[in-house]
């Protein structure tokens, strides 16, 4: 299965709507909270170029906010 990360604030609706698909999936992530750690806020900024959540990483590909049919496909697409 490929690595989910989510960085996320537990304020944001799309943020939690993601996870709890995710969770009814069965599909396991790692939540980064970028409001507790400022570090990673700092990194995807940097590193995406993204100031927004939710900002998905599954493997090499990046998704902003949360559209449940391109999840899908990104969860299935060949790396």
């Amino acid at each position: 299965m490929k690595k989910v990360k989510i960085y996320s604030q537990p304020t944001c609706p799309d943020c939690n709507n993601v996870k709890a698909y995710l969770d009814r999936k069965g599909v396991p992530y790692e939540d980064i909270n970028v409001q507790e750690d400022k570090k990673a806020m700092e990194e995807m900024v940097r590193r995406y170029g993204i100031r927004v959540t939710p900002v998905i990483i599954i493997g090499d590909r990046v998704m902003v906010g949360f559209n449940a049919p391109k999840l899908n496909k990104l969860l299935s697409a060949e790396d």
